[in-house]
């Protein structure tokens, strides 16, 4: 491992708001990425929470501000990010409003795109182009050096585990910061949702055009290292997770495809992308899969691809506190009762009560997660860490101390959870959790822990809750393999495990 102190985020989204801006007319490709930090343009542009950010968000669950452009990462030594690649998807922004004026600023509000990129976005006829202009907007900011406080910086896309670590050890020469030696933050490209191979839009896709896009996906430079199968809304390759819920969930419409299986060419897909026969594999992330698909992948990495070495990754989740699919009670109802939410009174489109639940991961998902030397990254996502009524119980302050210590408790949960679910079934408890935290991807991030630049906070009061969980139950955790010091768990979680995982896979 380097020296340097730094941390890794394994699912986050710095392009989105500055790709958006790159759109000044819906019917032109984008601009090119800004050389400029303070354009608005720039994965670099610094936009911090205001008062009024913050009341907006802690109120409405609206984030207009920045959560993790490369300036706030900087700042927070957040210096390895896996982006999550991939168009928006056109049902955020057709829906129950419609899409005129009135509806685009409404729209523009809530994600802080710009209107012309929504409107890019709602006439879209090929979401493939519109991945390769997020991927050439990416590029062009590659090695454009910026100067930030009176330091230089740099962005690279490291192809490799060797390539990343020859960036972060050139942080830790002595000229690191100068012109001649900008420090270097890490892009790692994934993709967040198999729609860019163009399918899931209005009109059926084309099975040949999907699976030349799959194999060229393969061959890109830059290609991605992961890729979560399914997003947000139905792309004729396997079902989803129900995802959205209270205003956004009431506005858009998830319900076509919801908690299916994988169809036909979703299953060719999967072979094209495990394919190693050329050694560029893209591992596939099961997040937003529905528990259907999630079986059903589990069952082929057990099968098909049995002498294969494969991990799961779950780049961005949690658990929710159940031990399968067909559970309706947590074995572990001290934490587990906090996560699981109430179905609701009203049937989806499986026919079935909607269940928000499903989007989390279940306890027998974590462990084949383990089991294959997989990784899961923590979302820092209020509305996932826990259920309804446990944030509402959730003690409130005017100190700011207080409100990050009782807000990163959430946090904590989740990752005691999963450790003691672990030592319970006699696994190391502490070598496949880090953070993946979805910043700026529609989430509302934890109050006083808004963007990346809180990361180092974030990490000191997780280390205060590991140090109070050792010390007041010094033997619950079984294995002693698993007691280990607070700040070694919080360095595990905030770096190694992450690092580890890149030198083994990436």
């Amino acid at each position: 491992m380097p020296e340097l102190d730094f941390s890794i985020d394994l699912h986050c989204h710095p392009q989105y708001k500055p790709f958006g801006r790159a759109h000044t007319d819906s019917s032109k490709p984008p601009a090119p990425q800004s050389t400029s930090a303070s354009a608005r343009s720039s994965l670099w542009y610094y936009d911090p929470p205001s008062l009024g950010d913050k009341l907006l968000n802690y109120f409405l669950s609206v984030t207009k501000f920045s959560q993790t452009n490369l300036t706030a990462s900087l700042y927070g030594r957040h210096m390895v990010l896996t982006v999550g690649l991939g168009a928006t998807e056109q049902a955020f922004f057709k829906n129950k409003l419609g899409t005129g004026l009135i509806a685009d600023l409404i729209d523009d509000f809530a994600a802080g795109f710009g209107r012309p990129r929504i409107n890019a976005i709602q006439g879209l006829t090929d979401y493939w182009t519109d991945f390769q202009n997020e991927m050439k907007f990416m590029r062009e900011g590659e090695n454009n050096p910026v100067r930030i406080d009176g330091e230089w910086y740099v962005y690279k896309m490291p192809a490799n585990f060797s390539e990343l670590q020859q960036c972060i050890a050139s942080n830790e020469e002595k000229d690191a910061g100068t012109k001649k030696r900008p420090v270097i933050i890490c892009l790692i490209c994934a993709v967040e949702g198999l729609h860019i191979l163009n399918c899931g839009l209005e009109k059926p896709c084309k099975p040949a055009e999907v699976k030349k896009n799959a194999a060229e996906l393969k061959k890109m430079a830059n290609r991605p290292w992961f890729a979560t199968f399914s997003h947000h809304f139905y792309n004729e390759l396997c079902g989803h997770a129900r995802s959205l819920r209270k205003e956004i969930g009431k506005l858009t419409d998830q319900e076509k495809g919801i908690n299916s299986g994988f169809t036909d060419l979703g299953l060719e897909v999967v072979d094209i992308l495990l394919d190693n026969t050329n050694n560029n594999r893209i591992l596939i992330d099961i997040k937003h899969m529905s528990p259907l698909a999630r079986k059903k992948y589990f069952e082929l990495l057990a099968g098909k691809y049995k002498n294969e070495s494969i991990p799961i990754i779950i780049s961005h989740g949690v658990c929710n506190g159940l031990p399968d699919m067909n559970a309706t009670a947590s074995r572990y109802p001290e934490l587990g009762n906090t996560f699981i939410n109430p179905l609701d009174d009203v049937k989806g489109g499986d026919g079935k009560f909607k269940d928000h639940n499903v989007i989390n991961f279940y306890d027998d998902e974590i462990l084949a997660m383990v089991r294959s030397g997989g990784i899961i990254g923590i979302q820092l996502d209020e509305r996932r860490l826990a259920n309804e009524e446990t944030i509402k119980r959730v003690k409130h302050s005017l100190f700011r101390n207080k409100i990050m210590h009782y807000r990163s408790e959430l946090v904590w949960r989740q990752i005691q959870y999963i450790a003691e679910l672990l030592d319970d079934n006699n696994l190391y408890a502490w070598g496949n959790i880090a953070i993946g935290s979805d910043y700026d991807g529609l989430v509302d991030p934890l109050n006083a822990f808004w963007t990346t630049e809180e990361y180092d906070n974030l990490s000191s009061y997780l280390e205060r809750h590991a140090y109070n969980y050792f010390k007041d139950n010094p033997t619950r955790l079984k294995n002693p393999i698993n007691r280990i010091s607070a700040d070694l768990v919080v360095q595990k979680i905030f770096r190694d495990n992450a690092w580890n995982f890149f030198k083994t896979w990436y």
